[in-house]
């Protein structure tokens, strides 16, 4: 990955990515996370579905998720199409679903908007089980055409302090109540990444600096929207 390129570090956003693209923005982010940080393992993976990554060469498929409760992902998409109205009645009725959801919308840097919520939920845990678990339950249909499968699970909030250090126990919880499980999986939030070997029960944790997130997720939100492909010098 080329991620210090101009094109990307001159690229920046006033309104938040179209609800419809969200998704792929989301696995493309993965895609460039792990390209970036494990470049000879992962040069062949491109985005697909079933699983959303897929490297038929090495015969490797990862899932991606993202462990968010319904709320945050009402908000969010409420959020999008906030900054896209075209009148006033949208703009309230968009408003009305943010707050509904636990959220406000604040000014950041001059006149762009964001949403924020107060305080941490308490069931961290259940929110991010309950993706694993719901990611499990497809493995089946994944292993008719990949060998090995890993989950990633994308964090869209900045964990606590508490379940960032719990993450690997929560999977391996939840990994103990069945035989059909991912053989790795990947946590990524916007200050790490963590790998956790699950043959091997082994996991390391990376760190990535505020720029690289920013400029991994501008190249992910860029490919979504069409204006880079895997072909261009960002994805080598």
């Amino acid at each position: 990955m080329n991620i210090f390129t101009e094109r990307v570090k001159n690229q920046h956003y006033s309104q938040p990515i179209q609800a419809s693209l969200l998704k792929h923005s989301q696995e493309y982010r993965v895609l460039a996370t792990l390209r970036y940080l494990f470049p000879q393992k992962y040069n062949k993976m491109v985005a697909g579905e079933s699983p959303d990554l897929q490297d038929f060469e090495n015969s490797i498929g990862v899932e991606v998720t993202a462990a968010v409760r319904e709320d945050d992902m009402r908000a969010t998409r409420a959020f999008s199409q906030f900054c896209r109205a075209s009148s006033n009645r949208e703009r309230q009725k968009n408003k009305t679903q943010i707050e509904s959801s636990g959220y406000s919308i604040v000014p950041i840097q001059g006149s762009r908007l964001a949403i924020s919520t107060t305080g941490t939920s308490n069931g961290e845990k259940n929110f991010f089980q309950k993706n694993v678990r719901k990611k499990i339950a497809k493995l089946r249909q994944y292993r008719k055409n990949f060998n090995v499968l890993g989950l990633a699970i994308v964090l869209l909030e900045i964990p606590t302090l508490e379940a960032e250090s719990h993450f690997i126990d929560w999977i391996c919880e939840v990994f103990r109540e069945g035989d059909d499980l991912f053989d790795f999986v990947y946590v990524l939030s916007s200050r790490f990444c963590i790998y956790y070997d699950a043959q091997a029960d082994h996991f390391q944790k990376q760190s990535i600096s505020r720029e690289e997130q920013t400029l991994l997720c501008t190249i992910a939100r860029m490919t979504a929207e069409g204006e880079l492909t895997l072909d261009d010098q960002e994805w080598q």
